[in-house]
């Protein structure tokens, strides 16, 4: 029975700390409650060292979800051909250069040795393995389905990566574009202009109305340089902390789904992700309850989770989830149909599947339709900034020269 070191407070608000030997970590948190404490930190007791145990925390954080889906993927390989668990471990250690990884899969090997199943042995490190796999392989290793169902973690990762990819590689383009334009126009202000300024006042030149705008707006920046950057730096601070409130959080999240050209990739990015990740779960055995918890850490949007609120009180009050996604602004109307269609055929978890490939196509679009509108608006955005400062610089000339000229 694995044991689990915990810190908790009692009545008084005493903070106690010890070990306690349960099933399971819920079933510890149950125990530790009978006692009357309130558990504030939980985990698998480890024989490990304080230096140790934190420079395995360390490694942890340095993993990369590459290595976690090759892992899972050569695990299925070795468990379907009929390898027991302890020697795929080995063997994958075997191969393994030292590493993070290799430091934490030494430590999943020892407690599996040690008698602890392999769900529980990964969830010690949950920056490395997300919350979905742990309760995956706890459901599998119930049916005794641990092979396979790490082949469908394998799948969900490396589906998830490329969405992951596609949503970067989307929103890349237009950030190096931007930085791009305001680079060259920053440069163009505050070092061209300024000495075009002196060929301008010793011809004693008229200059143009844009070029005399630039030109003290390039002499502000350089006058008051320092006061403009402690007002950059304000500006960014306060937005950093209205992102943190509640409502900076919830107005941010609803741009996302409803801004132009990025709302429908959100959207499909959400949908794709919820729709196959409760399809898994209800596939794998895992209670519609206890996935919509897990579901709570797969999309953080405030806007999803009003809906996962609503769906953990429908289903305490006895409603179907049919009707929550009915009404739900996050929801479209022709998923949300499939959804209610599927729950009351008893096909859920395959109509779940059906439509996160319907989704992910859509995904697929909505990216490539939106680079297809982004190029033209950045290029645009280019062209007005460094072409407009380009002509307030050249404007003068052709005003010597007309002035010349007569």
């Amino acid at each position: 029975m694995p044991r689990y070191a915990y810190s908790a407070r009692d009545g008084m608000g005493v903070m106690r700390t010890g070990v306690i030997d349960a099933r399971s970590e819920s079933d510890a948190i149950g125990l530790l409650r009978d006692d009357e404490l309130t558990v504030t930190e939980i985990r698998i007791a480890t024989r490990i060292g304080g230096d140790d145990r934190r420079k395995i925390d360390q490694a942890a954080r340095r993993v990369k979800r590459e290595e976690v889906i090759a892992f899972t993927d050569q695990m299925a390989v070795m468990l379907e051909t009929g390898v027991p668990l302890s020697e795929a471990l080995d063997a994958f250690l075997q191969q393994t250069k030292p590493g993070p990884f290799r430091q934490v899969i030494e430590v999943v090997a020892d407690r599996i040795t040690s008698g602890l199943s392999f769900s529980v042995a990964i969830s010690e490190f949950p920056r490395v393995f997300p919350r979905l796999m742990v309760s995956l392989l706890e459901a599998s290793e119930a049916a005794g389905a641990l092979d396979v169902m790490l082949r469908r973690v394998s799948d969900y990762l490396a589906s998830e990566r490329q969405t992951r990819k596609q949503i970067r590689a989307a929103l890349a383009y237009p950030a190096v574009m931007l930085t791009m334009a305001m680079a060259v126009t920053t440069f163009l202000v505050l070092w061209v202009l300024p000495r075009f300024a002196v060929i301008y006042e010793s011809r004693s030149a008229a200059l143009p109305t844009p070029t005399r705008v630039l030109l003290a707006i390039s002499g502000g920046v350089q006058k008051h340089g320092l006061l403009l950057a402690c007002l950059a730096g304000a500006a960014a601070f306060a937005f950093v902390m209205f992102r943190r409130s509640p409502n900076g959080r919830r107005f941010l999240d609803t741009a996302k789904v409803r801004t132009p050209i990025v709302g429908p990739i959100m959207t499909n990015f959400y949908l794709t992700r919820v729709t196959r990740t409760l399809a898994t779960l209800l596939a794998a055995g895992v209670t519609l309850p206890d996935a919509i918890r897990i579901l709570k850490g797969v999309v953080s949007n405030r806007m999803w989770a009003d809906l996962w609120r609503r769906l953990e009180e429908a289903i305490t009050s006895g409603r179907t989830i049919g009707e929550v996604v009915l009404d739900s602004p996050v929801i479209p109307a022709s998923v949300a149909q499939m959804i209610s269609a599927g729950e009351r055929t008893g096909r859920l978890p395959e109509v779940l599947v059906r439509v996160a490939d319907v989704t992910e196509r859509d995904f697929d679009e909505s990216v490539k339709s939106g680079a297809q509108m982004i190029e033209p608006i950045m290029i645009t955005i280019m062209g007005v900034m460094i072409g407009g400062v380009a002509v307030a610089l050249l404007l003068p000339i052709f005003t010597i020269g007309n002035a010349v000229a007569h």
